[in-house]
């Protein structure tokens, strides 16, 4: 209830008007007032995300649309092993960051809310819409960030349009299988969310992840690391085929739930 009050009070602000009306009084205003909508959408299925525009992400608050992932809780574990890398090896360096899929451009950008070492990032999507969305969330929150950092936003499928070699790979890919993992797929992510971000054809996964690691062995630095979410049913799998790639280290690490989420690759 508490988090609901909270996006109540964030929609109504947004929109200028004074939520507490609505705590208060016992019926709903007309049809085409804002809380009124508020309450239409969420009685649709409509994620709160998706109906105020807005999703908290560890330390800060991204703008979101129907374009883009909505950042999720166990994504702030990828953002906290990136740290613990950066924080373990680049202190008196810099560290050169690719964010493959950055959506929101969540991950990219609570990094660069950290000073432990100065970041030169790349942050690409090979959807347009998205990446529009993370360059407002940057320019949103440009005063809230370290300027020892740098970033560039890049539309790409992958490294099909990025240059150069990185000390650290991250990537929340689309990692769903279509059809054999779709019963598990909760109506509401499938119903609001971009399937462009979610879903792989479950005949192209592997040629999808084959092709993907190895774009990651040639773009990573000799002792650099890639951090990839994926699916748990999967990741051991996965794990496989990276080490078939090239990888020397291919670990499957659990998030908070003790479920596989993350897989951390080296050369």
């Amino acid at each position: 209830m508490h988090r609901l009050r909270q996006d109540i009070n964030l929609h109504a602000f947004l929109h200028g008007i004074d939520s507490e009306e609505i705590f208060d009084f016992p019926y709903l205003p007309h049809r085409t007032h804002p809380l009124t909508i508020f309450f239409e959408k969420l009685k649709e299925g409509v994620p709160l995300e998706y109906i105020t525009g807005y999703a908290y992400f560890y330390r800060s608050i991204f703008k979101v649309t129907s374009d883009t992932l909505i950042p999720r809780s166990e994504t702030e574990i990828l953002v906290e092993l990136a740290s613990q890398e950066i924080k373990k090896n680049y202190r008196k360096r810099p560290c050169r960051v690719a964010d493959i899929g950055t959506g929101t451009g969540a991950i990219a950008l609570s990094l660069m809310t950290e000073e432990s070492a100065a970041l030169s990032i790349v942050a690409s999507d090979i959807s347009p819409k998205a990446l529009k969305i993370a360059k407002e969330n940057y320019f949103n929150q440009r005063y809230g960030l370290s300027s020892i950092h740098k970033i560039d936003f890049v539309l790409s499928d992958r490294f099909a349009n990025i240059n150069g070699e990185f000390d650290l790979i991250l990537s929340n890919p689309p990692y769903i299988k279509r059809e054999a993992d779709l019963k598990e797929v909760h109506p509401q992510v499938t119903s609001f969310e971009p399937h462009l971000a979610l879903f792989l054809d479950d005949d192209s996964y592997d040629q999808w992840f084959k092709e993907f690691f190895e774009s990651i062995y040639e773009k990573l630095s000799a002792t650099g690391v890639s951090l990839i979410e994926g699916h748990e049913h999967h990741l051991d799998h996965l794990a496989a085929m990276a080490k078939s790639t090239g990888f020397s280290e291919a670990v499957v690490i659990q998030d908070y739930t003790q479920r596989n989420r993350f897989l951390k690759l080296k050369k």
